[in-house]
């Protein structure tokens, strides 16, 4: 699994970093699926993803061994934070409600697990919780920049070769229930679609 979670990582970066460079078709959908395949992994086998316990192996009994309670507590709840982190850094990557403030939220709790993983190894100087350590500040850098990047910059660098939908959508920005606007972005984004096909 922990291969699985590494090409997924890396396919999102790629895909993200290409779609922002260069418009190719399906991104949305393809960064989407790997953003919730990711998500889901973490959701439901984030446990064993991060005691490193293979997936053939999450049934059996001395898999377990030598990990504490409190260990297992810990990666099931760094699963669900890895899980939402995810969700929300696809949130914000594809301008949709609530991306930056869940965003945010997300970087918190991981601020207050990061800090937390690091006073256990200090104490302990355990391998796992360096590893661990790395894991989550690898994810975390990935949302803080995403995080840092403006709705605005996320619109210029995707759709640079169209000016005018970029200034219909950042009108809409300013005044989302502004029904003109909205009618206007449209017809932005429907002459978007037509030269593209």
């Amino acid at each position: 699994m922990k291969i699985t979670e590494r090409i997924l990582g890396g396919l999102i970066v790629i895909l993200m970093i290409g779609r922002l460079l260069y418009s190719y078709p399906f991104s949305a959908i393809l960064i989407t699926f790997s953003c919730l395949f990711l998500s889901m992994l973490y959701l439901f086998f984030g446990f064993a993803l991060l005691n490193n316990i293979r997936f053939r192996n999450i049934l059996k009994k001395e898999s377990y061994k030598g990990i504490s309670v409190l260990r297992i507590i810990l990666t099931i709840m760094t699963g669900f934070l890895l899980s939402f982190l995810v969700v929300y850094m696809l949130f914000k990557f594809q301008r949709w409600p609530y991306g930056n403030i869940g965003l945010q939220i997300c970087l918190i709790w991981l601020a207050i697990i990061i800090a937390a993983v690091a006073i256990k190894y200090f104490i302990s100087k355990d391998k796992f919780y360096s590893n661990f350590l790395i894991r989550l500040f690898t994810i975390g850098v990935y949302g803080t920049l995403l995080y840092f990047v403006s709705s605005e910059q996320l619109l210029e660098m995707k759709y640079k070769d169209f000016p005018d939908y970029i200034e219909a959508e950042k009108e809409l920005m300013k005044d989302p229930d502004n029904m003109y606007l909205r009618e206007k972005a449209n017809e932005e984004r429907h002459k978007m679609d037509l030269s593209d096909e």
